[in-house]
């Protein structure tokens, strides 16, 4: 796998809803003019400011201009587990941390049978990250906290991870990959997410 490098993911990070929207005019054959009308002018994505539609749609357009249109018409005409694993599919290739913390938290847990992430090891993982790498310790507190935050809630929004009590805990949760996006990341050698995706 290629090693991007730490991207601060501060807003939009999994946006399904929207995304999916996006994916289907793309499938339809809209423009990318076409699709900036209806989500800047005509409010597709019911987002009142003008600066968030337009940040919301730049994140959503550079995410789905990086794959092949299979992945495109997969969120476009999928079922509700496909479109969703396949939008983590797409986070996962451009953020790094949030690979490392799937495979240094969630898979080493379930390697142990456990299957409880906990707030403590959340502040374990981040705090060993900013201590590794330049690039995250540069970071200000707020933005590093942010990306923190937002790490975590990707994964509960793709259904990895389920809120529990105390408030900060979490239970793991396995879902397999459905067959298309299966078939499709294995045809084009991209196995090795199936993984990230719990997959296993």
């Amino acid at each position: 796998m290629t090693e991007t490098v730490y991207a601060a993911c501060t807003s939009y990070p999994f946006v399904l809803t929207e995304t999916v929207t996006v994916a289907e005019l793309m499938y339809k054959g809209a423009t990318q003019e076409d699709i900036r009308q209806q989500v800047l002018i005509e409010d597709l994505f019911q987002l009142r400011s003008q600066v968030s539609r337009e940040r919301a749609l730049q994140a959503i357009l550079k995410r789905l201009q990086q794959v092949p249109e299979e992945y495109i018409q997969l969120i476009a005409t999928g079922n509700y587990d496909t479109r969703r694993l396949t939008i983590l599919f797409l986070v996962l290739r451009e953020h790094r941390l949030l690979r490392e913390l799937i495979s240094e938290v969630l898979l080493d847990k379930i390697k142990r049978f456990n299957y409880v992430v906990t707030s403590a090891d959340l502040r374990t993982f981040f705090a060993g990250k900013r201590d590794q790498s330049s690039i995250l310790a540069a970071w200000s507190s707020s933005t590093y906290k942010k990306v923190a935050s937002n790490t975590v809630l990707v994964m509960v929004k793709a259904g990895l991870l389920q809120p529990t009590s105390p408030r900060g805990n979490y239970e793991i949760r396995a879902v397999p990959v459905p067959s298309p996006l299966r078939q499709q990341l294995l045809a084009d050698g991209l196995g090795h997410y199936l993984t990230l995706m719990l997959d296993i």
